[in-house]
């Protein structure tokens, strides 16, 4: 089964899309006909007729379609609402969209359900992120750095030389510059967390846990910048459903948020 297709059949087997239906009708899916998209319901019928290039699940009422190389919205009876004219688009979140015009210097801001600019074209890059009060992740040019923004484009928390999204209240940003710049956490007002002789390995929170490093050895800190796991461990990744994969002199093997090994991880260590 090729990869289209398998993504379709997975978003009818699991019934939820990677957004938000609209509440009283049934979801519907994007699906994969030859070269072309269109969207079934949970039963596997089609509902909009395969035509476009591409297509993303429906997020808050509205499916991003591709055609002719460009992106844009249509609502649940295939009706477009959006025109199709964006360079890429992003799904909707909260009742805003980030979409790329394509133009030559900031082809990127945000929009809402109706299509109206709600942040115009400002920036080169734009994500959503988890962050207070629904603030962008951003930069407008390459000099000033990333920063946090609100809806209006304005400049909320930074900038700072590098930062990667909020997750669980807490941000990874890097201050100073390209020469001598310095691994940061802040919290929500853009407080800077309190140092500890930590290195952080992890870019987010997972869970409640960052990776971090100290004397090269890997270990997990908590939100508050205590070391909830001490470090021991040569590499790791982040925790889910309460586990993480980490390596110890060559073996990798799984440990809960206490640092406790599984039972059976410890096994296959001994082998």
């Amino acid at each position: 089964m090729n990869r289209p297709v398998a993504l379709a059949v997975l978003y009818v087997l699991l019934g939820i899309g990677c957004g938000r239906q609209m509440s009283g009708a049934g979801p519907l899916f994007p699906a994969p006909q030859g070269t072309t998209w269109g969207f079934i319901d949970n039963r596997g019928k089609i509902v909009i007729a395969p035509r476009f290039e591409a297509a993303l699940p429906y997020s808050e009422g509205l499916a991003a379609v591709k055609r002719e190389g460009r992106w844009g919205y249509i609502d649940r009876n295939g009706s477009e609402v959006i025109p199709i004219r964006y360079r890429a688009v992003q799904n909707f979140r909260n009742g805003v969209a980030i979409v790329d015009t394509g133009l030559p210097d900031h082809p990127v801001g945000v929009i809402d359900t109706s299509g109206s600019w709600v942040t115009p074209p400002l920036f080169r890059s734009l994500s959503a992120t988890d962050g207070p009060d629904g603030l962008l992740l951003g930069q407008k040019e390459p000099a000033e750095g990333s920063g946090f923004y609100d809806r209006s484009g304005k400049l909320v928390l930074g900038p700072y030389f590098l930062a990667f999204p909020f997750v669980q209240g807490r941000a990874r940003v890097k201050t100073g510059g390209r020469a001598g710049s310095d691994d940061w956490l802040i919290d929500a007002s853009g407080t800077l967390l309190p140092k500890k002789p930590i290195v952080l390995d992890g870019i987010r929170f997972s869970e409640g846990l960052i990776a971090i490093r100290q004397d090269r050895k890997l270990g997990y800190m908590d939100l508050d910048g205590n070391i909830a796991i001490e470090p021991r461990y040569d590499q790791g990744g982040e925790f889910a459903e309460r586990f993480a994969a980490v390596q110890l002199e060559g073996h990798w093997m799984f440990i809960d948020k206490s640092g406790a090994a599984l039972r059976w991880a410890l096994a296959c260590v001994g082998r």
